[in-house]
């Protein structure tokens, strides 16, 4: 009998872990620099933090020919940007993505009415998607 309530609670307990609760992705202070011309680049900055350990694995967005993660770098006393495939999001910690760091390049922006947003979004390893609404850097609402 002893045997049996065992087996019945080892079975109730795996079965409650695979009821984890889902990963909590976090995305604070989105904004966007504007290029000054049609066909330029543009920068967005956020921060991001997730309950779980996670990884970006993409950007993209539906406005703009091609998003990409690129992280502000000194070599040889000179500042380049590297291109990065995949971002490391340790769980609940805050990754910035601002000047002088981590950034994100957006190729041939569609142009932003006056009081709308851009979206772009962030696919991460685990399989989350996650689509964030871009202010105007400068807009009185970005500062939050």
């Amino acid at each position: 009998m002893r045997f049996l309530a065992a087996l019945i609670a080892g079975i109730v307990a795996s079965g409650l872990g695979a009821c984890a609760p889902a990963e909590q992705v976090i995305v604070d202070k989105p904004s966007i620099e504007m290029p000054r011309t049609p066909a330029g680049v543009g920068v967005a900055y956020f921060s991001i933090k997730t309950s779980q350990h996670d990884r970006i694995v993409g950007v993209s967005s539906p406005s703009a020919r091609a998003v990409e993660m690129h992280k502000s770098v000194i070599e040889g006393g000179m500042a380049k940007m590297q291109r990065q495939e995949t971002v490391e999001l340790p769980a609940h910690k805050r990754v910035a993505f601002e000047q002088g760091g981590l950034h994100l390049m957006v190729f041939d922006p569609l142009p932003i009415a006056a009081g709308t947003t851009f979206p772009i979004t962030i696919e991460l390893e685990s399989g989350q998607k996650k689509q964030v609404n871009f202010l105007p850097a400068g807009s009185a609402t970005d500062r939050h």
